[in-house]
């Protein structure tokens, strides 16, 4: 079983965190969540978003949230910060996405007729890289029936992996863990082939790559109703859910890098 997070150990050099079910609560981001953020940002430990979500999604937090870059799309399209400007780093070659999206859009239409009442999430229209079936947001698919499109979906060669609410699919090249190794190194300055100094916080079975690539990876209390299908389960839980469990684990690491200095 998993660690109480009071149990983590520091120093921790920058913070990364899903956003639905972990940043969020009752699916929007508190105040007290915000501050939270900006207090970690303010004591010299960089914060970045790490989501299922689309492209343009990235673009607005890194507008409007105290973050120092955005993963996007499980790891097609990553938002920089470079001064006031913003970059996009993709996770396959720009060239290949026409291609790409056309044999997705294809796939579509066989996911549809196999699986009745599968759809396009409302966000896909924002994405660039990958796309979305909605199977526990707008729509209302059962988990196996979520399950059905994963196995269509990595049949005919794509990535797949089953959010809290979304089928995520995309070229085979990139995942969360992936895009995240290149923001260590191009952003935070470190290798990429260590870690340990980074914490992970998540809530969902698309987060399973970063519990098994953190060594500090923490899953919100609300991660319990995935734990048994989780390939990679979290080293340490909150006692809280969603909001609340991240504010735990940027206090934590709020005491645990001050007692280091």
């Amino acid at each position: 079983m998993a660690l109480p997070v009071s149990d983590l150990r520091g120093p921790v050099r920058a913070l990364f965190s899903d956003i639905d079910g972990t940043i969020t609560s009752q699916g929007r981001v508190e105040a007290s969540t915000y501050v939270a953020l900006e207090r970690l940002g303010e004591a010299g430990c960089p914060v970045i978003l790490v989501t299922g979500r689309p492209a343009g999604w990235g673009q607005a937090f890194l507008s409007v949230a105290p973050v120092a870059a955005v993963v996007t799309e499980n790891g097609g399209v990553t938002w920089v910060r470079e001064g006031r400007r913003m970059t996009k780093l993709y996770g396959v070659p720009a060239a290949s996405l026409p291609e790409w999206r056309r044999r997705m859009f294809e796939l579509l239409s066989e996911v549809s007729s196999k699986v009745p009442g599968a759809r396009l999430s409302g966000d896909s229209k924002y994405r660039e890289v990958d796309l979305a079936v909605d199977w526990n947001e707008e729509a209302s698919l059962s988990k196996e029936d979520a399950e059905e499109v994963v196995a269509i979906i990595r049949r005919a060669g794509f990535a797949a992996s089953r959010s809290s609410v979304h089928v995520n699919f995309g070229p085979a090249h990139f995942d969360k863990l992936s895009a995240c190794v290149t923001v260590v190194r191009t952003v935070l300055g470190g290798d990429g082939n260590d870690l340990s100094p980074y914490v992970f916080v998540g809530d969902a079975l698309n987060d399973a790559p970063m519990f098994g690539g953190f060594p500090k990876s923490v899953g919100v209390a609300n991660i319990r109703a995935w734990w048994d299908e989780l390939a990679f389960k979290p080293a340490y839980l909150t006692e809280r859910p969603e909001g609340a469990g991240l504010r735990e684990v940027v206090d934590h690491v709020l005491a645990i890098n001050a007692a280091a200095r």
